[in-house]
């Protein structure tokens, strides 16, 4: 029987960026024109107090925000929304007590299709805080997660999120970071990387690290000039029409 290819490895082999796209509320249009334009979607996986799922951010983070919470659909609609078509889905674990839904949604969504991402507490940084900026401390799950679900799901794209990193990370004087994130990234089996740098740091040569490894970094197009990479990379978008379409089937 033949293995089906993850995400991360269609992308790979192709060697061909692809862009996919990021949101924080998913209505049932705006998911309906996804799927309608063959694109993607992106997930925020979240459980209440009581354990119930919902999309969107943990109370903390509006707690802290003083932010209103995101008009989404509900969570388990837009799943069976997405069971039946094809396209690439996003599933962000933003809180630690989420990961069964995780799970449950990968075997929904079928594992090949999804790109499962978290912030994990082995890339929590200082240095790139700012004065008073507040940590989500309910969003942070351990590395440990990701290797775990790649132990259950082998094709699923696994994705871990570093946060407060030198805003210079990329820059030629901190190779030993970066080797260090990607020996960790290795170590667990993770297949891409969010950074969460400046994206007009990134250059070939920051890519070429991780490619080295078949880990691909994500790299935001809306605000950053892409003329000057030809490395390999995982795009995000804010904007539904600047994603790829039908990139991955």
């Amino acid at each position: 029987m033949q293995m089906l290819l993850s995400l991360a490895q269609k992308i790979l082999k192709r060697k061909r960026p692809v862009v996919l796209f990021h949101t924080w509320t998913v209505t049932r249009e705006l998911l309906a024109q996804a799927i309608r334009e063959n694109r993607s979607m992106d997930l925020d996986v979240c459980v209440d107090e009581n354990g119930n799922a919902y999309l969107g951010h943990p109370k903390e983070y509006h707690d802290k925000t003083q932010e209103p919470f995101f008009n989404s659909m509900p969570l388990w609609e837009a799943v069976g929304a997405l069971a039946g078509s094809n396209i690439p889905v996003i599933v962000d674990c933003k809180h630690s007590n989420a990961w069964p839904v995780v799970e449950n949604m990968v075997t929904q969504l079928r594992p090949e299709r999804c790109l499962v991402h978290s912030f994990v507490s082995e890339l929590k940084f200082d240095a790139g805080r700012a004065d008073g900026e507040p940590d989500f401390v309910t969003e942070w799950s351990s590395i440990v997660n990701l290797r775990e679900l790649k132990r259950k799901f082998p094709s699923v794209t696994t994705t871990a999120s570093a946060k407060w990193l030198p805003a210079d990370t990329l820059a030629s004087d901190r190779h030993d970071l970066l080797a260090r994130i990607v020996s960790l990234l290795k170590q667990n089996q993770v297949d891409t990387i969010c950074l969460n740098v400046p994206d007009s740091t990134f250059s070939d040569r920051a890519l070429a690290q991780f490619l080295r490894e078949d880990i691909l970094a994500h790299v935001g197009v809306d605000h950053a000039d892409l003329t000057h990479l030809s490395q390999l990379y995982i795009g995000e978008t804010d904007s539904l029409e600047f994603a790829s379409r039908g990139a991955l089937l």
